[in-house]
């Protein structure tokens, strides 16, 4: 039982080959979170299991006080959430990676270290985008360590990682319900989305685009997955994989 605790405390476990671990905490002001914790309380599953709506503005009006209040209690818990992340210098930026986030923090317009263990980061974005966020590490030393990438600004690539014995592919995988960071693996011709221990599906693709550098849209049609976002750690595992996904007959 112990070592079973160990590995679900471990980050190295659920986010290798990263270089400094540490927790993030997005900062946002609190009407975001109120209306993102909103939409996703109106939509879920729970909502329309009572059945039917009411017609009564009176019930109504009860049921929408009920959905705000639940979502702003879900607003105010997730704002103060920290979330593990792995972070290693990538090309000429610093990737920052959880299960659900995937971020390249340079160039950074804002850095601010006093000396201790937390550091606030501030970089460019657009309103909706995550632009400011709260880092807490483990030791004074990893702070330092990560502020020292910033400020160099140079980092090792992908292709660097792959000489020195890295294979595996990882990605924020999003298809809608499931958001989770999840290795990208190939086999007999087909692209599976593996999340280790948890859960596993294939991704054939009837087309592949790029929306921007590290990221990959893979179309499966109406009745599998829809589309299937992956967003990479750098733009050359994006390639790897679009060829391969090209190449395999999409």
């Amino acid at each position: 039982m112990a070592d079973q605790n160990l590995k679900k405390k471990d980050p190295r476990l659920a986010l290798p080959g990263f270089d400094v671990y540490a927790e993030l905490k997005p900062i946002a002001p609190l009407w975001q979170w109120l209306l993102a914790a909103l939409l996703l309380t109106t939509l879920s599953p729970a909502t329309f299991w009572f059945g039917t709506f009411p017609s009564e503005p009176l019930l109504i009006l009860i049921l929408a006080l009920f959905l705000l209040g639940c979502a702003f209690l879900t607003a105010l818990y997730v704002r103060r959430k920290w979330i593990t992340v792995g972070i290693r210098p990538e090309g000429k930026g610093v990737l920052v990676v959880g299960k659900t986030i995937s971020e390249n923090l340079n160039p950074a317009s804002k850095v601010k270290f006093d000396g201790g263990a937390n550091v606030y980061l501030e970089k460019p974005g657009a309103r909706l985008q995550l632009r400011k966020m709260e880092i807490r590490f483990s030791s004074r030393e990893d702070a330092k360590r990560v502020v020292d990438w910033f400020e160099r600004g140079v980092g090792s690539t992908s292709l660097d990682r792959g000489l020195a014995g890295k294979s595996e592919i990882w990605a924020l995988v999003s298809d809608g319900p499931y958001l989770k960071r999840s290795r990208i693996e190939f086999e007999r011709g087909i692209c599976f989305v593996v999340d280790p221990g948890m859960h596993i599906f294939e991704v054939i693709p009837k087309r592949v685009r790029r929306k921007d550098e590290v990221t990959l849209v893979a179309s499966t049609g109406f009745w599998h997955y829809g589309d299937v976002m992956m967003k990479f750690d750098s733009s050359a595992d994006a390639d790897r994989i679009e060829q391969q996904l090209k190449s395999d007959g999409c």
